[in-house]
């Protein structure tokens, strides 16, 4: 009991001291006329403090403020809305570390992951200490890109413990991707004019104009994460479709938000995201033959051609087209990175150092210090696996194919354990967006950028609850029947007297 009022009299006492820092920041802002930066800092602080008291908070508003990445660092530019991820997710693990102190409880850390991704992350910090090292600070910047977003299956796994939890979960991530892509769909068709009317910290969005319309990029940075976020939560829905109980109504909003989804990944015109959505809606596929789901399919299938006719044809036209999208181009584009990142590790087998610049991006804008990069560190290699050889070398690289082999086969040793259509199907989906991810990861960093790197982390946490969820379900019933049986066997031995 005295441990609980102290856990949270410290909760109280940090929402405090967070919300009296808030205050002052809020009327310094204020007061210099910057009102955008103002109601960031409210909405931020506001998350924050539901951030420490819940894990379930701090888990949902790490996804939303992953899909609204871009739209933060256009409105206020600087180091708050670069940085508002990275802190939403340390308060998440102060919350996670808190509560295990308190219940004693760590089940996250007996998952199999748990040891690749600690040596691997203890591998990265080495390699910020490589020889070709010049800037501590652009080492710093190459780790996170290559570890920020592991932790996520901590928080998840911690949180997910109900079935009620993860309904709440997929139901979340369901109308932040709807939300996001309507309003890419939007900027499609409109335009980015409106956002540079809003701040000038969206004129990088010219890049994506082009002579009659633009790529759309929607809440987040690129057109390339807005169509992978896109690409991973069209799956996810269609699993969420059979998993979720309740009203009707809420099975076909998921089934119009896939639809919805695959619609807006065409707007970004991103190649990669098309190859990811094949690829795992194929897993998804193969693994779910249930008529219903099917017809889900077919419906969901339907409604994105008839969307994409009225709202996105040009882009599709414009960017999925045989001259755009054919195997020699796949080939290429996953081959030609890989064998430069091997020819790199075959001088260097140990890694020419996570100080490569790669993952500094606006970093620059914040930083007044120059940003040095050594002579045989520059130069990006896009793909996921050449950019492991070529920075950590072989024993990286090897730990890397490590990791991501056993969060995939994890993923997948859960369709089996699912005892259910319902768990199947949305095991089945973790599945597709597992592999989506993994296969994008030939072409690009699919696991540094936001929202597809935390959701790659969070459906295994979600596919391993699956299973756990549904045995507790089967257990409850007998455990009660149990419980009533011995009841009734002590009143027959006590007699009716009694």
């Amino acid at each position: 009991m005295r441990r609980s009022k102290i856990s949270q009299t410290a909760v109280v006492i940090m929402a405090g001291a967070l919300g009296l820092t808030i205050a002052l920041g809020l009327s310094m802002l204020c007061t210099q006329g910057r009102f955008a930066h103002a109601g960031l800092l409210v909405a931020g602080g506001a998350v924050a403090i539901g951030a420490i008291c819940s894990l379930e908070v701090a888990t949902i508003a790490l996804l939303a403020v992953c899909f609204t990445d871009g739209l933060a660092k256009g409105l206020a530019p600087g180091p708050v809305s670069l940085l508002a991820k990275d802190l939403l997710l340390l308060i998440g693990l102060l919350r996670w570390v808190w509560v295990g102190l308190n219940s004693e409880r760590w089940e996250s850390l007996r998952l199999p992951l748990v040891l690749p991704a600690f040596l691997f992350i203890i591998y990265c910090a080495v390699e910020m200490f490589n020889t070709e090292t010049a800037s501590m600070l652009v080492a710093l910047a190459g780790f996170r890109s290559w570890v920020i977003w592991i932790p996520v299956f901590v928080l998840s796994y911690e949180y997910l413990t109900t079935r009620q939890r993860l309904e709440r979960l997929l139901v979340a991530v369901m109308v932040i991707a709807l939300a996001t892509g309507v309003y890419g769909i939007v900027q499609y068709n409109i335009g980015f004019g409106h956002l540079h009317a809003l701040s000038p910290g969206f004129s990088y969005h010219e890049r994506f104009e082009w002579e009659k319309g633009v790529r759309a990029t929607s809440t987040l940075v690129h057109p390339g994460t807005f169509g992978s976020a896109m690409s991973l939560t069209a799956i996810l829905c269609v699993g969420g479709v059979a998993f979720v109980r309740g009203k009707q109504w809420l099975k076909v909003l998921f089934v119009g938000t896939a639809a919805v989804c695959i619609v807006a990944m065409a707007t970004s015109g991103s190649r990669a995201p098309l190859l990811g959505l094949m690829v795992g809606g194929l897993a998804l596929l193969v693994l779910v033959r249930r008529p219903q789901f099917m017809f889900a399919a077919i419906v969901i299938g339907i409604g994105a051609i008839s969307i994409l006719n009225s709202f996105a044809g040009g882009a599709f036209e414009r960017r999925y087209n045989p001259q755009m999208v054919n195997y020699s181009i796949a080939i290429r584009r996953a081959i030609g990175p890989f064998r430069s990142g091997l020819k790199l590790a075959m001088q260097r087998p140990l890694g020419v150092g996570v100080a490569t610049g790669v993952g500094v991006g606006r970093g620059r804008e914040v930083v007044e210090q120059p940003l040095w990069i050594g002579r045989g560190a520059g130069g990006m290699v896009e793909s996921e696996y050449g950019r492991a050889l070529k920075e950590l070398g072989f024993p990286g690289a090897i730990l890397f194919v490590w990791l991501l082999y056993v969060a995939v086969k994890g993923t997948a040793s859960s369709y089996f354990q699912a005892r259910t259509f319902a768990g199947r199907s949305l095991a089945a989906a973790c599945i597709g967006v597992a592999v989506s991810t993994v296969t994008r990861l030939a072409v690009g960093s699919a696991l540094y950028l936001v929202p597809s790197g935390p959701l790659f982390w969070l459906v295994y946490a979600v596919a391993l609850r699956v299973p756990q969820i549904e045995a507790e379900e089967v257990a409850m019933p007998a455990m009660a029947a149990s419980a009533i049986g011995s009841e009734q066997a002590v009143t027959d031995r006590q007699g009716p007297g009694w």
